[in-house]
């Protein structure tokens, strides 16, 4: 009988370390949860610190993909994988622009444009990721200064109008033109040779290193 009871008493003392245990993990979990964009829960605490509710500026122009009744813009060239010139939304948001950051969800982050009344997503490639990594995407969106400060002397006329010309460098293509629907890249001699195609205006564009030095309507 003796034996006996030691043996339940033993049962319930694992049944109470095995609960125990279980609802450390289980704290654990809540307490790292992510969007899946982000690490943890630390990430994204100095994500909305460094981003949410903040003033920036767009950092090229927008021409944002629809989403239902939002607005995606894709750094991932995912959207190429479909007709994308038809899903090109009828609005263009000007270099310059008000934006600000307010939030993520699982694979998004999410803006408030001025001037816009429907929200943009931002298709982000990291994925439970570091802050940093983040940022080195966000950088190609938003800026903190008016972007049209940092493009060259000789380059600022062109941006300005929207126009693209040789020499330009892949950032300054993207404050005129926005990001292309699609990027093809392969070994170069000095540096990567690059295709960026836009399906809305028919054109390839050729970079080699980084610099725009051709073009070629389709």
């Amino acid at each position: 009988m003796a034996n006996r009871g030691a043996c339940r008493r033993e049962g319930k003392s694992v049944k109470h370390k095995l609960g125990c245990l279980i609802g450390m993990l289980l704290c654990t979990l809540i307490a790292c949860r992510s969007t899946g964009i982000l690490q943890g829960s630390g990430q994204e605490r100095a994500f909305r610190e460094r981003y949410v509710e903040k003033p920036f500026y767009t950092a090229m122009v927008i021409q944002p993909y629809q989403h239902n009744e939002d607005y995606l813009i894709d750094l991932t060239g995912s959207m190429a994988d479909v007709e994308a010139e038809t899903l090109r939304a009828a609005v263009i948001v000007p270099l310059g622009t008000p934006i600000t950051i307010i939030g993520l969800d699982h694979q998004h982050v999410l803006a408030r444009i001025s001037g816009q009344a429907r929200l943009f997503r931002i298709l982000v490639q990291t994925q439970r990721g570091t802050l940093d990594a983040l940022a080195k995407e966000l950088a190609l969106v938003v800026s903190k200064e008016p972007p049209l400060q940092l493009v060259r002397p000789e380059m600022r006329p062109f941006v300005e109008r929207r126009e693209v010309t040789r020499g330009m460098s892949r950032r300054e293509v993207s404050m005129s033109w926005g990001l292309p629907d699609k990027i093809t890249s392969v070994p170069g001699a000095v540096g990567p040779l690059e295709e960026w195609v836009y399906f809305s205006k028919r054109v390839h564009l050729f970079l080699d290193n980084g610099v725009l030095t051709n073009w070629q309507q389709f």
